[in-house]
């Protein structure tokens, strides 16, 4: 990927929706410490002391959009005090985690071109603690391919949009199991006596 001068990324085409290979190009320029468009993509650590919902809320995240970030891996050390290589994928201070990194899609130079130019991986938030925020995070992290000696990804932060729309649809359940148990009992009874009638005329 070459430096910003020579991209012909429109500032007014990727403010709302960037695409796979400008997020990419955006990371190009912050690994080489060249500018960006800083309104767009921030630089904030989603494997911090930070829990998701409250960056979500500090930079203005809305229900159905994304917010994309910079994040410098973290490594953790081995017995010996040596950097390994597992990312350390904790978040929050509430024992939360980034989990499912085996899903890895990789990213091509456009539809017809199926050149790799980098890797993205899924992970979802997850903490059986906060069950009220188990799953309601979804995580997806690009890197560029071929890479020497750069940490640096980007991420993108959205909420579980499925998640959201099943435990919706279990509530409304809930709501209409509620409403059937507490159905006066004079209803009923009329509905039975009505049952009653009905079957007596039928068989007279």
């Amino acid at each position: 990927m070459g430096g910003r001068e020579s991209s012909s990324v429109d500032i007014e085409e990727v403010v709302d929706q960037p695409t796979d290979q400008q997020l990419l190009q955006y990371l190009h320029w912050k690994i080489h410490d060249l500018p960006y468009f800083t309104d767009i993509v921030f630089d904030c650590n989603l494997y911090g002391g930070i829990e998701p919902w409250k960056i979500w809320l500090r930079f203005g995240g809305i229900d159905g959009e994304r917010l994309y970030f910079f994040i410098k891996l973290k490594r953790s050390t081995n017995n010996s005090g040596r950097l390994s290589a597992h990312i350390n994928r904790k978040v929050g201070l509430a024992n939360g985690t980034w989990s499912g990194e085996n899903l890895v899609k990789s990213i091509f130079a456009t539809k017809t071109d199926k050149q790799i130019i980098g890797y993205r991986k899924c992970f979802r938030y997850e903490n059986v603690q906060l069950s009220e925020h188990h799953g309601e995070w979804i995580m997806h992290e690009d890197s560029i391919h071929q890479v020497e000696d750069s940490n640096y990804v980007l991420c993108r932060l959205s909420k579980n949009e499925r998640l959201k729309r099943k435990l919706g649809k279990n509530l409304e359940l809930q709501r209409h199991s509620k409403k059937r148990i507490t159905r006066p009992e004079s209803t009923i009874e009329q509905d039975t006596m009505s049952d009653v009638t009905m079957d007596e005329d039928m068989s007279s």
